[in-house]
């Protein structure tokens, strides 16, 4: 019997025998302390090995100088569909993060990123990749000939702009990013819909801006071993970035055990610039498109945006029960397929 993963709708097929209907969520926890019990929401997360008060929000800003990453519970903003989970650190790197699904169910209200023993062995997902100072799969960096981060900035926010029960959108923000054609405000948005293991990200500046780049890291994320594998093609419609290993997932190797991972980003023909790449990412180059107006009717003129988007997946093969593919052969043949119908 030839296998599921094969099929376009096996993803649905399987969330339908688990009794799992498709939805989306978001999850955004700001830490803060017991005295935030009056606020909604509030709950008492035990995670990494401590106790974090905790509320839930849909925005939060702060300065370059202040240490974002550590205001958040699990780092960052979180969306989730049954089939898989993202995560993107609130700090300089921006970087998208990846968690997996055992079984197709929501878990991030039970989790928090962060499952316990006894959630584990009641068949939950996990963290399933180290992204260390890489780009992830799908984070937006910057290229002058070597890679970067988005650093000197005036504020960095994260938000979540929208949530329905089958599609749900984050957004990133670098106010005032300092560039060679001076301060730039970079927004990067990703939308998830239920049913899906990838998301669609949306890049808009408001100045012409070369050198934005996204792409998939090697894994191992630092330094490349036997069984690690990249692709980087061109194709009819676009540009399709891969990688394909196995790596501890977290510094801890003696509770966890490595995970296979595949990871893929395809970029529309009209928004694919140079390939370039380094020993720990495997890039593209983003073209923005031409102006689009908004007129702003509150200081009466136009807002100028210069956009693109582009398309991130991934697979945990030894972490899903039923994974699209379970070597790189299979996995870069799934990304072709996919690629084909994204514009």
């Amino acid at each position: 019997m030839t296998s599921l993963r094969y099929f376009g709708f096996s993803a649905l097929s399987l969330m339908l025998l688990a009794g799992c209907s498709p939805r989306v969520a978001v999850s955004f926890w700001k830490i803060g302390t017991p005295a935030d019990s009056v606020r909604p929401g509030y709950t008492v997360i035990h995670a990494e090995g401590k106790t974090r008060h905790c509320y839930p929000i849909t925005y939060w800003g702060d300065d370059e100088e202040t240490d974002t990453y550590h205001q958040l519970h699990h780092h960052g903003v979180a969306v989730e569909s049954e089939l898989m989970a993202y995560r993107i650190y609130f700090d300089k790197k921006q970087t998208v993060d990846v968690y997996c699904k055992r079984t197709p169910q929501l878990e991030l209200a039970q989790s928090y990123w962060y499952p316990n023993d006894s959630l584990l062995a009641a068949g939950y997902g996990d963290d399933i990749l180290r992204v260390s100072g890489t780009v992830g799969v799908g984070s937006v960096k910057y290229w002058d000939g070597k890679f970067r981060h988005i650093v000197d900035i005036t504020q960095r926010s994260q938000q979540i702009v929208k949530q329905t029960r089958n599609k749900a959108t984050i957004k990133v923000s670098a106010e005032e990013w300092l560039t060679e054609k001076g301060r730039v405000f970079l927004h990067t948005q990703y939308t998830m819909r239920a049913g899906h293991r990838d998301m669609r990200c949306d890049v808009k500046v408001d100045k012409p801006t070369e050198g934005l780049c996204t792409g998939v890291q090697t894994i191992p994320a630092k330094g490349v071993s036997p069984d690690s594998e990249t692709l980087h093609v061109e194709l009819e419609n676009g540009v399709l970035l891969a990688s394909w290993g196995t790596d501890w997932p977290v510094n801890d190797s003696a509770k966890y055990a490595k995970e296979t991972v595949g990871l893929g980003v395809f970029i529309p023909k009209a928004y694919a610039g140079e390939m370039v790449q380094d020993k720990n990412n495997n890039l593209c180059l983003l073209k923005l498109s031409d102006v689009s107006h908004k007129y702003l009717a509150d200081i009466r003129q136009y807002s100028e945006w210069y956009t693109a988007h582009f398309y991130l997946t991934a697979c945990g093969a030894t972490k899903e029960n039923h994974p699209v593919a379970t070597n790189a052969t299979e996995w870069f043949e799934y990304l072709r397929r996919w690629a084909k119908s994204l514009r």
